[in-house]
């Protein structure tokens, strides 16, 4: 006999929503969390700077279509009303109005060659879309970079074009981590419950085995990230069809970092809150997020293989670069008023995560579809990696997870 209905392997935003589904319908759940808490690569921290500071997802991403702001709206998670302006800077200046909006306008214009060139019969790389000597072109090289955790030259076109944008991001001030961390309220987590092995050999049901102990069930959706899946950590006995293994090995992990420093007093006051990219021609994938006034913070994302090497540096090394960028905008008073308070946030090492967003390269987009393939009607995998219209983003993430708990509880009730 099982002990459950359906086992979900990760409480991020895919695990919660799948659970939430499954324990709506009256099936019998477990959630079983690596972590010490739930919110997966959406995880706020206060005790650090007094306020909410998103360790990953901040955004809600395509706000006029996406089902974690209404969530949001009825737990009462605040959010900007309206999307922080982007300033574009190089050789230690804001670009002037004329220059930024220009600046802005060759990046859309960039996306939209991507897209265009996405839709093609040959699947190509984005820098195929990208002239290299164009005006802005480090700029927009490193703000696909930012998107996608991937250089251009690594990053699909395809992928991308699917992506569908409605509405710009609107940044959450109470915490994204904090919002699923109330969506997640009242489900059955087990947390620091990793799995190590699922075994699906007996058609009736799976066992899922981990340092805890053995569970049964009649399903198991898996959420874990692609970067977990490929390191082996997670074992299938049999091993997982040769479909599925490609599809993993074609969604490798892009790279999203952060650094973030505060500040004893508000630095910031005349600009903020603003998203500073830098736009000269050694621009890299820096965004710079300087918080509201009252919040004397300084996020730093980093992404691509600059993100992952900068984090792997170490907080010194990290800190530096960002400080020296900062000091170059706005002075030496921002060294003055730095504070103790320094948090580097480096996704790739985390044992559970390793990296941040799956990241097909050219001709690998259509393996998102072929992880989201129930596997012998009893494994079923979910996450933003598996997402189309989404990918990488926790609200992708979320309806990955509704429609595995749909597909899995078929039959159960």
């Amino acid at each position: 006999m099982s002990d459950y209905d359906v086992l979900v392997i990760g409480a991020g935003a895919a695990g919660i929503a799948a659970a939430r589904c499954l324990q709506q319908q009256g099936l019998a759940v477990q959630v079983l969390e690596a972590s010490r808490e739930p919110g997966g690569r959406a995880h706020s921290e206060r005790t650090s700077f007094g306020y909410a500071f998103d360790c990953g997802a901040h955004w809600f991403h395509s706000p006029a279509d996406n089902p974690l702001r209404a969530a949001a709206d009825a737990l009462g998670v605040a959010y900007a009303s309206r999307p922080y302006p982007a300033h574009w800077y190089r050789d230690g200046a804001l670009l002037s109005v004329a220059e930024n909006a220009d600046c802005a306008q060759a990046i859309e214009d960039g996306f939209a060659r991507i897209v265009a060139l996405g839709k093609a019969a040959a699947d190509q790389p984005a820098a195929a879309a990208l002239a290299p000597d164009a005006p802005w072109a480090p700029a927009m090289a490193a703000e696909f970079t930012a998107k996608q955790g991937v250089a251009p030259a690594r990053g699909s076109c395809r992928d991308f074009s699917r992506y569908q944008w409605k509405g710009e991001d609107l940044p959450l001030v109470d915490g994204f981590g904090e919002l699923l961390r109330r969506l997640a309220h009242g489900l059955p987590i087990a947390l620091d419950s990793p799995v190590t092995q699922i075994d699906w050999r007996n058609a009736r049901g799976v066992q899922v085995h981990g340092p805890r102990g053995t569970l049964r069930a009649r399903r198991v959706i898996v959420t874990a990230s692609t970067g977990v899946l490929a390191s082996g950590v997670l074992q299938f006995l049999p091993a997982l069809p040769a479909r599925t293994q490609e599809a993993i090995h074609r969604l490798p992990m892009g790279h999203c970092n952060k650094l973030a420093l505060a500040f004893k007093q508000p630095v910031f006051e005349d600009i903020g809150p603003v998203l500073l990219v830098p736009a000269g021609a050694d621009a890299e994938p820096l965004e710079l997020l300087l918080r509201p006034a009252g919040q004397a913070l300084a996020v730093a994302i980093v992404s691509g293989e600059f993100g992952r090497a900068l984090a792997a540096a170490g907080l010194d090394a990290a800190r530096d670069l960002v400080l020296g960028q900062l000091v170059s905008l706005f002075g030496s008073a921002v060294t003055r008023a730095l504070a103790p308070s320094q948090r580097l946030v480096n996704w790739d090492a985390a044992p559970w995560v390793r990296g941040y967003v799956a990241a097909p390269g050219p001709g690998d987009a259509d393996a998102r579809a072929w992880l989201a393939e129930p596997v012998g009607e009893r494994i079923f995998f979910a996450g933003e990696a598996t997402s189309l219209t989404a990918m990488g983003d926790a609200h992708g993430a979320w309806r990955s997870g509704e429609a595995a708990a749909a597909a899995a509880a078929r039959g159960l009730a």
